[in-house]
This record gives C-alpha cells, sequence and structure tokens, in this order.
C-alpha cells in the first residue's frame, strides 16, 4: 500500500499541494490517473513523491517512509545529453543486453544512433525503456502518451496491464483522458493542490458530467 497523507508544498509563500492525501492498493486498484487542470498540482505532487521536494505530511510505501529508490519517474519531457545513443542511454538503467533487446522489440529503436536523430515519441519510448529497466515497484508515469504514435499508445496499453499483472502501482497523468480509461483503476481529480473526488471504473461513464468549477 501506497499511503500519502496530509502532504503540503508551497512554493514561496503560496501552497500548491494542501493536506493532499490518498492510498493506493498494490494488490488491487493498483493504476491510478491523476486527472487536473494546469497548474492544479499534478507534477508537483509526482517531483514530491520522487523526493525532489520538501514537504510537510507523511508518505509510506508497506508501512514504512518512502524511499526514492522505491520509484521509477517518466517525466513529461525527458533530458538527454547531447551526442548519446540509445543504447548508451539505457545503460545507465541496467546492463541487462537481453533485457534492453527484449524491451526495444516492441518499439525497434535505433539505439546505435545518437539520441538527437530521435523524434520526440522516439525519445518517450527510450526514456520508457529506461523506466522498465529499473523494475522498480512504484511507477510514476507524467504525460506518457505524449507524442506517442498510434501503435505506441497501444503497446503502451499492454505494458501498464503486464505492470499491473506484477502488482505495481502505477500513477498516471494525462490530458487524453481516454487512455486514463483504458489503463487506470481509480482516476482521481486534483484541484487547488487538493484531491476533490476520486471515482472507480464504475463511475467512469460519469466523466462527460463531471466538470471542475472555477
Amino acid at each position: 500500500m501506497l499511503e500519502i497523507r496530509n502532504i503540503n508544498v508551497k512554493y514561496s509563500e503560496d501552497y500548491i499541494l494542501k493536506n493532499l492525501s490518498i492510498s493506493v492498493d498494490a494488490i488491487n486498484n493498483n493504476v491510478l490517473g491523476i486527472l487536473g487542470k494546469n497548474g492544479a498540482g499534478k507534477t508537483t505532487l509526482f517531483n514530491t513523491l520522487f523526493g525532489e521536494l520538501n514537504f510537510s505530511g507523511e508518505i509510506f510505501w508497506k508501512g514504512k517512509k518512502l524511499n526514492r529508490t522505491s520509484v521509477a519517474y517518466l517525466e513529461t519531457i525527458n533530458y538527454f545529453y547531447p551526442y548519446i545513443t540509445g543504447k548508451e542511454y539505457l545503460n545507465y538503467f541496467g546492463s541487462d543486453i537481453s533485457a534492453i533487446e527484449e524491451y526495444n522489440s516492441l518499439f525497434n529503436l535505433p539505439l546505435d544512433e545518437f539520441v538527437d536523430t530521435y523524434s520526440t515519441g522516439m525519445k518517450k519510448k527510450l526514456a520508457l525503456i529506461g523506466i522498465l529497466l529499473l523494475d522498480r515497484p512504484i511507477n510514476i508515469l507524467d504525460e506518457p502518451f505524449n507524442g506517442m504514435d498510434f501503435e505506441g499508445v497501444y503497446i503502451l496499453y499492454d505494458i501498464i496491464k503486464e505492470m499491473k499483472a506484477k502488482n505495481k502501482i502505477i500513477i498516471i497523468s494525462s490530458h487524453i483522458i481516454e487512455t486514463l480509461f483504458h489503463t487506470c483503476d481509480n482516476i482521481a481529480f486534483l484541484k487547488n493542490g487538493m484531491i476533490e473526488k476520486n471515482i472507480g471504473k464504475n463511475e467512469f461513464n460519469q466523466l462527460e458530467k463531471f466538470r471542475f468549477t472555477p
């Protein structure tokens, strides 16, 4: 169980997250979607879970304080060093050549070429393979479908299903709500730094009626 209790994060004098609490079960309902307007605090929440921001409150994984080594984080925009090849990049995440080849068989990236020659979608796929190689129990995917082509989207659906079957926790944000329908067990609505609503699959059909009020 991942438990987030009364998290507060502020920049300067403004609170971005305010007494935010939510839990994610690693056995049941382990894929959580985070939905919110720009500036609602989604990325701040993810950076907090990854240990990059100071906060007040508590974050527990299996009853113990969450350690960054339990978390893999796919950011919205990934940075790559200039003149690094795809293969060299993936070697930072794991030296198991067979695992690299197995994951790359899904995307067929030219790993011997410089990442600077990759398209936006190819870079996203490369970063995703790196996350998979880490094989961590908690996985944060911030807008993972951005830049993905049609085939890549459906491959990612399958990857998330496989991670779910392994009882990994997956927390996803996406501005494409249909991708959350396809992948999530629950969708939490983040507004003004707080969870306004958390709904299960049986309520997804009500999302057309749900609106964020100003």
